[in-house]
Protein backbone atom coordinates (compact mmCIF):
# COMPACT_ATOMS: atom_id res chain seq x y z
CA UNK A 1 0.00 0.00 0.00
CA UNK A 2 3.02 2.44 0.90
CA UNK A 3 4.27 1.94 -2.78
CA UNK A 4 0.86 2.79 -4.28
CA UNK A 5 0.70 6.01 -2.18
CA UNK A 6 3.56 7.57 -3.62
CA UNK A 7 2.30 6.93 -6.75
CA UNK A 8 -1.15 7.90 -5.76
CA UNK A 9 -0.93 11.75 -7.22
CA UNK A 10 2.17 11.20 -6.59
CA UNK A 11 2.92 13.78 -3.91
CA UNK A 12 3.88 12.42 -0.69
CA UNK A 13 5.53 13.38 2.77
CA UNK A 14 7.48 11.10 4.52
CA UNK A 15 7.32 11.61 8.16
CA UNK A 16 10.56 10.09 10.46
CA UNK A 17 9.26 9.30 13.92
CA UNK A 18 13.48 8.56 14.86
CA UNK A 19 14.40 11.76 14.13
CA UNK A 20 11.15 13.19 16.48
CA UNK A 21 12.46 10.60 19.15
CA UNK A 22 15.82 12.54 18.79
CA UNK A 23 14.68 16.16 18.80
CA UNK A 24 12.66 15.19 21.83
CA UNK A 25 15.26 13.75 23.59
CA UNK A 26 17.31 17.24 22.90
CA UNK A 27 14.65 19.02 24.69
CA UNK A 28 15.00 16.61 27.42
CA UNK A 29 18.53 17.38 27.58
CA UNK A 30 18.86 20.76 27.02
CA UNK A 31 15.89 21.48 29.40
CA UNK A 32 17.28 19.00 32.05
CA UNK A 33 13.95 18.24 32.92
CA UNK A 34 10.65 16.19 31.89
CA UNK A 35 8.78 17.55 28.54
CA UNK A 36 5.29 17.79 27.36
CA UNK A 37 5.26 17.11 23.54
CA UNK A 38 2.84 19.32 22.24
CA UNK A 39 0.80 17.80 19.20
CA UNK A 40 -1.92 20.00 19.00
CA UNK A 41 -2.16 21.18 14.66
CA UNK A 42 -2.04 17.54 14.14
CA UNK A 43 1.32 17.74 16.02
CA UNK A 44 1.98 20.66 13.50
CA UNK A 45 0.83 18.70 10.44
CA UNK A 46 3.10 15.71 11.08
CA UNK A 47 0.25 13.45 12.53
CA UNK A 48 -0.45 13.81 16.14
CA UNK A 49 -1.42 10.58 16.96
CA UNK A 50 0.94 8.46 15.07
CA UNK A 51 4.22 10.47 16.74
CA UNK A 52 2.24 10.30 20.00
CA UNK A 53 2.04 6.86 19.89
CA UNK A 54 5.64 6.74 19.10
CA UNK A 55 6.90 8.63 21.83
CA UNK A 56 4.42 7.23 24.33
CA UNK A 57 5.48 3.15 23.28
CA UNK A 58 9.13 4.08 22.39
CA UNK A 59 10.24 6.84 24.67
CA UNK A 60 7.99 6.38 27.29
CA UNK A 61 6.19 10.21 26.85
CA UNK A 62 3.31 10.25 29.23
CA UNK A 63 2.17 13.84 28.70
CA UNK A 64 0.82 15.37 26.03
CA UNK A 65 -0.40 19.02 25.22
CA UNK A 66 -3.13 19.87 22.59
CA UNK A 67 -5.13 22.94 22.01
CA UNK A 68 -8.72 22.08 21.96
CA UNK A 69 -10.90 19.80 23.69
CA UNK A 70 -11.45 17.32 19.32
CA UNK A 71 -7.59 16.77 19.46
CA UNK A 72 -7.69 15.75 23.45
CA UNK A 73 -10.62 13.16 22.50
CA UNK A 74 -8.76 12.23 19.12
CA UNK A 75 -6.03 11.93 21.17
CA UNK A 76 -7.53 9.86 24.41
CA UNK A 77 -9.11 7.31 21.80
CA UNK A 78 -6.11 6.42 19.68
CA UNK A 79 -3.39 6.20 23.15
CA UNK A 80 -5.99 4.91 25.92
CA UNK A 81 -5.81 5.94 29.47
CA UNK A 82 -3.02 6.02 30.81
CA UNK A 83 -1.22 9.29 29.23
CA UNK A 84 -1.64 12.67 30.74
CA UNK A 85 -3.48 14.81 27.74
CA UNK A 86 -3.29 18.65 28.69
CA UNK A 87 -5.42 21.26 26.83
CA UNK A 88 -3.88 24.34 26.55
CA UNK A 89 -6.57 26.46 25.13
CA UNK A 90 -10.54 27.10 25.54
CA UNK A 91 -12.94 25.08 26.24
CA UNK A 92 -16.84 25.66 25.83
CA UNK A 93 -19.26 24.11 28.55
CA UNK A 94 -21.03 22.35 26.05
CA UNK A 95 -17.97 19.74 26.41
CA UNK A 96 -17.62 19.92 30.15
CA UNK A 97 -18.66 16.33 29.98
CA UNK A 98 -16.36 14.88 27.26
CA UNK A 99 -13.55 16.62 29.44
CA UNK A 100 -14.43 13.90 32.23
CA UNK A 101 -15.14 11.39 30.28
CA UNK A 102 -11.97 11.40 28.45
CA UNK A 103 -10.17 12.35 31.52
CA UNK A 104 -8.53 15.43 30.08
CA UNK A 105 -6.65 18.46 31.49
CA UNK A 106 -8.08 21.78 31.16
CA UNK A 107 -5.93 24.85 31.35
CA UNK A 108 -7.80 27.35 33.78
CA UNK A 109 -6.65 31.09 32.42
CA UNK A 110 -9.67 33.32 34.24
CA UNK A 111 -12.54 33.13 36.98
CA UNK A 112 -15.30 32.85 34.16
CA UNK A 113 -13.90 29.74 33.45
CA UNK A 114 -12.54 28.26 36.92
CA UNK A 115 -16.22 29.48 38.43
CA UNK A 116 -18.31 27.82 35.18
CA UNK A 117 -16.45 24.30 35.39
CA UNK A 118 -15.95 24.26 38.86
CA UNK A 119 -19.66 24.73 39.46
CA UNK A 120 -20.40 22.06 36.89
CA UNK A 121 -18.44 19.61 38.91
CA UNK A 122 -19.89 20.81 42.35
CA UNK A 123 -23.42 20.21 40.77
CA UNK A 124 -22.54 16.54 39.57
CA UNK A 125 -19.65 15.27 42.59
CA UNK A 126 -17.17 15.31 40.20
CA UNK A 127 -13.45 16.39 41.06
CA UNK A 128 -10.95 17.02 38.05
CA UNK A 129 -7.17 17.63 37.22
CA UNK A 130 -6.69 21.03 36.34
CA UNK A 131 -3.24 22.79 35.23
CA UNK A 132 -3.32 27.16 35.91
CA UNK A 133 -1.98 29.68 33.37
CA UNK A 134 -0.46 32.44 35.04
CA UNK A 135 0.34 35.07 32.54
CA UNK A 136 3.74 36.76 33.20
CA UNK A 137 3.81 39.00 29.98
CA UNK A 138 2.53 37.12 26.56
CA UNK A 139 -1.08 39.21 27.06
CA UNK A 140 -2.89 36.45 25.90
CA UNK A 141 -4.50 33.61 28.09
CA UNK A 142 -3.61 33.62 31.87
CA UNK A 143 -4.25 34.85 35.29
CA UNK A 144 -2.25 38.08 36.41
CA UNK A 145 0.61 37.39 38.78
CA UNK A 146 -1.91 39.12 41.35
CA UNK A 147 -3.72 35.61 41.84
CA UNK A 148 -4.15 34.83 44.91
CA UNK A 149 -3.00 31.16 44.89
CA UNK A 150 -3.93 30.40 48.63
CA UNK A 151 -7.85 31.55 47.76
CA UNK A 152 -7.79 29.92 44.36
CA UNK A 153 -7.29 27.05 46.26
CA UNK A 154 -10.42 27.47 48.90
CA UNK A 155 -12.50 28.61 46.43
CA UNK A 156 -12.50 25.73 43.77
CA UNK A 157 -12.90 22.46 46.28
CA UNK A 158 -13.00 20.26 43.14
CA UNK A 159 -9.88 21.40 41.14
CA UNK A 160 -7.17 19.11 41.64
CA UNK A 161 -3.97 21.44 40.45
CA UNK A 162 -1.66 19.26 38.29
CA UNK A 163 0.73 22.24 37.29
CA UNK A 164 0.89 25.26 37.42
CA UNK A 165 2.29 27.16 34.13
CA UNK A 166 2.92 30.27 32.03
CA UNK A 167 4.46 31.18 28.47
CA UNK A 168 7.46 32.85 26.81
CA UNK A 169 6.38 35.35 24.01
CA UNK A 170 9.55 36.12 22.60
CA UNK A 171 12.15 33.96 23.87
CA UNK A 172 13.40 33.49 19.86
CA UNK A 173 13.84 37.16 20.02
CA UNK A 174 14.32 39.25 23.55
CA UNK A 175 16.32 38.16 25.99
CA UNK A 176 16.04 40.23 28.00
CA UNK A 177 12.41 40.47 27.96
CA UNK A 178 12.41 36.52 28.64
CA UNK A 179 14.49 36.97 31.36
CA UNK A 180 12.08 39.43 33.18
CA UNK A 181 9.10 37.17 32.22
CA UNK A 182 10.88 34.04 34.00
CA UNK A 183 11.82 36.23 36.62
CA UNK A 184 8.27 36.69 37.36
CA UNK A 185 6.95 33.71 37.01
CA UNK A 186 9.42 32.33 39.60
CA UNK A 187 8.57 35.61 42.18
CA UNK A 188 4.66 33.98 42.35
CA UNK A 189 5.81 30.42 42.17
CA UNK A 190 7.93 31.36 45.43
CA UNK A 191 5.08 33.37 47.30
CA UNK A 192 3.03 30.76 47.35
CA UNK A 193 5.95 28.15 47.86
CA UNK A 194 4.33 26.58 45.24
CA UNK A 195 5.32 22.42 45.09
CA UNK A 196 3.13 21.77 41.74
CA UNK A 197 4.87 20.78 39.12
CA UNK A 198 5.89 23.63 36.93
CA UNK A 199 6.27 24.58 33.30
CA UNK A 200 7.12 27.48 31.39
CA UNK A 201 9.40 27.03 28.20
CA UNK A 202 8.81 26.44 24.79
CA UNK A 203 10.84 25.82 21.57
CA UNK A 204 13.15 28.95 21.49
CA UNK A 205 13.14 28.88 25.64
CA UNK A 206 14.64 25.60 25.98
CA UNK A 207 17.24 25.94 23.27
CA UNK A 208 18.33 29.40 24.11
CA UNK A 209 17.66 29.65 28.26
CA UNK A 210 18.40 27.86 31.20
CA UNK A 211 15.40 25.88 32.26
CA UNK A 212 14.72 25.45 36.19
CA UNK A 213 10.60 24.41 36.23
CA UNK A 214 9.36 20.96 36.32
CA UNK A 215 8.39 20.32 32.60
CA UNK A 216 9.06 22.14 29.51
CA UNK A 217 6.80 21.87 26.33
CA UNK A 218 8.76 21.49 22.65
CA UNK A 219 6.32 22.46 20.11
CA UNK A 220 8.79 23.21 16.67
CA UNK A 221 11.95 21.91 17.97
CA UNK A 222 9.98 18.66 17.94
CA UNK A 223 10.05 18.63 14.08
CA UNK A 224 13.01 20.38 13.74
CA UNK A 225 13.08 23.51 13.37
CA UNK A 226 13.64 26.34 16.22
CA UNK A 227 14.38 30.26 16.84
CA UNK A 228 17.70 29.49 18.43
CA UNK A 229 20.65 32.05 19.60
CA UNK A 230 22.76 29.09 20.62
CA UNK A 231 23.72 26.16 17.90
CA UNK A 232 21.12 23.04 18.57
CA UNK A 233 21.25 20.04 16.47
CA UNK A 234 17.86 18.60 15.29
CA UNK A 235 16.74 16.52 12.88
CA UNK A 236 13.68 17.91 10.29
CA UNK A 237 10.66 15.29 11.25
CA UNK A 238 8.82 15.73 7.57
CA UNK A 239 10.01 15.32 3.83
CA UNK A 240 7.92 16.23 1.18
CA UNK A 241 8.50 14.41 -2.52
CA UNK A 242 6.72 14.31 -6.09
CA UNK A 243 7.44 13.70 -9.25
CA UNK A 244 7.40 15.45 -12.68
CA UNK A 245 4.32 14.12 -14.32
CA UNK A 246 4.23 16.54 -17.47
CA UNK A 247 6.88 18.32 -19.55
CA UNK A 248 6.58 21.30 -22.10
CA UNK A 249 9.09 22.82 -24.18
CA UNK A 250 7.96 26.73 -24.55
CA UNK A 251 9.35 29.64 -27.26
CA UNK A 252 10.66 32.95 -26.02
CA UNK A 253 7.91 35.65 -24.93
CA UNK A 254 5.08 32.25 -24.23
CA UNK A 255 3.72 32.58 -20.38
CA UNK A 256 3.22 30.22 -17.55
CA UNK A 257 0.24 29.39 -15.52
CA UNK A 258 -3.28 32.18 -14.49
CA UNK A 259 -2.20 35.51 -15.25
CA UNK A 260 0.86 35.28 -17.37
CA UNK A 261 3.58 36.23 -14.50
CA UNK A 262 6.34 34.31 -15.93
CA UNK A 263 6.81 34.95 -19.44
CA UNK A 264 10.07 33.20 -20.78
CA UNK A 265 13.14 34.97 -21.81
CA UNK A 266 14.09 32.20 -24.29
CA UNK A 267 13.45 28.61 -24.72
CA UNK A 268 13.08 26.85 -21.52
CA UNK A 269 11.92 22.85 -20.50
CA UNK A 270 9.14 23.81 -17.86
CA UNK A 271 8.38 20.42 -15.45
CA UNK A 272 4.39 20.15 -14.26
CA UNK A 273 4.09 19.14 -10.72
CA UNK A 274 1.10 17.51 -9.17
CA UNK A 275 1.32 19.73 -6.18
CA UNK A 276 -0.36 23.07 -5.58
CA UNK A 277 -1.79 25.49 -2.55
CA UNK A 278 -5.04 23.28 -1.96
CA UNK A 279 -1.53 20.98 -0.31
CA UNK A 280 -0.25 23.51 1.62
CA UNK A 281 1.91 24.88 -1.21
CA UNK A 282 1.38 28.61 -0.84
CA UNK A 283 0.25 30.32 -4.02
CA UNK A 284 2.87 32.83 -2.64
CA UNK A 285 6.06 30.52 -3.59
CA UNK A 286 4.98 31.69 -6.98
CA UNK A 287 7.89 32.62 -9.25
CA UNK A 288 10.38 32.55 -6.00
CA UNK A 289 10.31 28.99 -4.27
CA UNK A 290 12.43 26.02 -5.39
CA UNK A 291 12.70 22.59 -5.31
CA UNK A 292 15.16 20.32 -5.70
CA UNK A 293 15.53 17.68 -8.45
CA UNK A 294 19.32 14.88 -8.58
CA UNK A 295 21.40 18.09 -7.45
CA UNK A 296 19.74 20.63 -9.19
CA UNK A 297 17.85 23.04 -7.71
CA UNK A 298 15.00 24.14 -10.08
CA UNK A 299 12.79 27.38 -9.56
CA UNK A 300 8.76 27.22 -9.35
CA UNK A 301 7.94 29.41 -12.53
CA UNK A 302 4.31 31.12 -13.47
CA UNK A 303 1.33 31.01 -10.29
CA UNK A 304 1.05 28.29 -8.31
CA UNK A 305 -2.50 26.60 -8.79
CA UNK A 306 -4.71 25.38 -6.86
CA UNK A 307 -2.91 21.47 -7.53
CA UNK A 308 -0.16 22.20 -9.86
CA UNK A 309 2.75 24.03 -10.25
CA UNK A 310 5.61 24.53 -12.66
CA UNK A 311 9.32 23.95 -12.38
CA UNK A 312 11.93 25.28 -15.11
CA UNK A 313 14.55 22.10 -15.28
CA UNK A 314 16.08 23.81 -18.99
CA UNK A 315 19.07 22.94 -17.17
CA UNK A 316 18.37 19.55 -15.66
CA UNK A 317 19.51 16.64 -18.25
CA UNK A 318 16.32 14.81 -19.38
CA UNK A 319 17.60 11.20 -18.05
CA UNK A 320 16.95 13.45 -14.40
CA UNK A 321 12.86 14.06 -15.50
CA UNK A 322 11.52 10.85 -14.23
CA UNK A 323 13.32 11.10 -10.62
CA UNK A 324 12.25 12.08 -7.29
CA UNK A 325 11.99 16.04 -6.76
CA UNK A 326 11.86 16.92 -3.46
CA UNK A 327 9.65 19.86 -2.34
CA UNK A 328 10.91 19.29 1.65
CA UNK A 329 13.46 18.05 2.98
CA UNK A 330 17.27 17.98 3.23
CA UNK A 331 18.17 20.66 0.86
CA UNK A 332 14.68 22.39 0.56
CA UNK A 333 13.98 23.49 4.26
CA UNK A 334 10.53 24.73 6.21
CA UNK A 335 12.83 27.88 6.52
CA UNK A 336 13.06 28.15 3.01
CA UNK A 337 9.01 28.00 2.52
CA UNK A 338 8.93 30.30 5.55
CA UNK A 339 11.19 32.55 3.48
CA UNK A 340 8.90 32.64 0.30
CA UNK A 341 5.97 33.02 2.13
CA UNK A 342 6.82 36.02 4.45
CA UNK A 343 5.96 33.57 7.53
CA UNK A 344 7.32 31.43 9.66
CA UNK A 345 7.67 27.49 9.86
CA UNK A 346 5.20 26.60 11.92
CA UNK A 347 2.64 28.19 9.42
CA UNK A 348 3.80 26.33 6.60
CA UNK A 349 3.94 23.17 8.31
CA UNK A 350 0.64 23.52 9.56
CA UNK A 351 -0.29 24.35 6.52
CA UNK A 352 0.31 21.28 4.57
CA UNK A 353 -2.95 19.96 3.30
CA UNK A 354 -4.15 16.44 4.39
CA UNK A 355 -4.41 15.90 0.32
CA UNK A 356 -0.51 14.57 1.17
CA UNK A 357 -0.27 11.69 2.55
CA UNK A 358 1.66 11.02 5.32
CA UNK A 359 3.68 7.73 5.23
CA UNK A 360 5.61 6.97 8.67
CA UNK A 361 9.01 5.79 8.62
CA UNK A 362 11.73 4.53 11.26
CA UNK A 363 15.05 5.06 10.68
CA UNK A 364 16.38 8.55 8.81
Amino acid sequence: MIKKIKFLRPTYANIYSDNYLFNLRQAEKLSKSKIIPIVKANAYGHGANELSEYAYKNEGIKKFGVATIEEGISLRTYLGNEPNIHILGYVDRAFYNEIIENKLIVTIFDDVFAKSFHDYLSKNNLTSKISIKIDTGMNRLGFSTDLDLYSFENKYPCFQIDMIMSHLSSSDTDIDYTKYQIDKFNLFLRKYNVTYDTSMFNSSGICNFDNTFKYTRPGIMSYGYAGTFKKVELKPVMKIFSKIVHVKKISKGEAVSYNRTFKAGNKRVIGIMPVGYADGYLRCFSNKSEMFLNGYKVKVVGNVCMDMCMIDITDVPERFYSEQVELLGDNITAEDWAKWGGTISYEVLCGISGRIPRIYVNGE
